[in-house]
């Protein structure tokens, strides 16, 4: 198990070109948003990815770009894993079977760093703040489907900017995938507010 560098990742997409990302069960927003992020980048810089998640994407999710492309199982060769906002490979839901992850992105602090590369960071808000801020960094560029994705796990996973590790830095970040094109009020609507007819009944 090694802590990866920003030059080990780089690396790690430029020589790959099959990716497979997972993230896990009963996936909230920055579990759906990670995912979506990190491969819509990696296939605008013309790789091949699936997205897989054992449980779907939820309805709440449903409006972001790439959505539908997320299965909930792998169905092609591949020659590299990737684990998004996931701290163990229990919560993956067995989606993975016995492959070994090449790299893991997380911020959970209770992490078991079990890829071969491993990129935590337990001090971030969000496994999106992580690749709103990296992403440029490991050689993949932020379009506005990627922003929207990324922006909808910051807002999810500090309720709308209220959690005690929100800084300066994360409005920041917020604003930079702003200006990516990301709409802000309608994200945050979607993921927070609105709900579903059967989700009403259910908190009445």
């Amino acid at each position: 198990m090694i802590r990866a560098s920003d030059e080990s990742i780089r690396q790690f997409f430029q020589t790959h070109q099959r990716f497979v990302i997972v993230s896990h069960i009963r996936p909230d927003g920055d579990a759906v948003g990670s995912m979506l992020g990190l491969g819509m980048a990696l296939k605008n810089s013309g790789k091949d990815v699936q997205m897989v998640l054992a449980d779907g994407v939820p309805a709440s999710f449903r409006h972001l770009p790439g959505y539908e492309t997320v299965t909930r199982r792998i169905k092609s060769e591949f020659d590299a894993l990737i684990v998004v906002d996931c701290s163990d490979l229990i919560r993956t839901g067995g989606v993975i079977g016995d492959h070994k992850p090449h790299l893991n992105i997380d911020h959970h602090i209770t992490n078991l760093e079990f890829a071969q590369l491993n990129y935590v960071q337990p001090e971030a808000e969000a496994t999106c703040a992580i690749l709103a801020e990296k992403l440029p960094d490991w050689g993949l560029t932020i379009s506005q489907p990627v922003a929207k994705a990324l922006l909808t796990g910051v807002v999810s996973d500090t309720i709308g900017f209220r959690t005690s590790n929100v800084t300066a830095h994360t409005l920041r970040l917020a604003a930079n995938l702003m200006e990516y094109g990301a709409n802000l009020s309608e994200l945050y609507n979607r993921a927070l507010v609105r709900r579903s007819y059967e989700a009403a009944r259910y908190w009445g």
